[in-house]
């Protein structure tokens, strides 16, 4: 190989290009080939939609201190995963 490949095979390891790479001690990464796809996507973001709204609906009618009591006592990011885990368990 000319020194202009080499170089060009190393540019092309260094981005990953090359499918698996190397470590230091010399073992082989896998690459991924396949990702799974998610189940009840449609479903979960209804419901997760359905808990949006009505969380607003409660929220319109309260004071600023217990909006601020809700949002921290019972985060969205938690109640959408509590709510993704029941349907996978489905």
């Amino acid at each position: 190989m000319s020194a202009k490949l080499k170089a060009f095979d190393k540019a092309l390891r260094g981005l990953g290009l090359l499918g698996k790479s190397k470590t230091v001690t010399g073992l082989k990464h896998p690459v991924i080939d396949r990702l799974k796809v998610g189940k009840r996507l449609k479903e979960k973001r209804d419901i997760q939609d359905s808990v949006v709204t009505t969380k607003d609906k409660i929220m319109s009618g309260l004071s600023d201190e217990g909006k601020l009591n809700v949002r921290t006592n019972v985060p969205l990011k938690k109640t959408n995963k509590n709510i993704s885990k029941i349907l996978d368990k489905k």
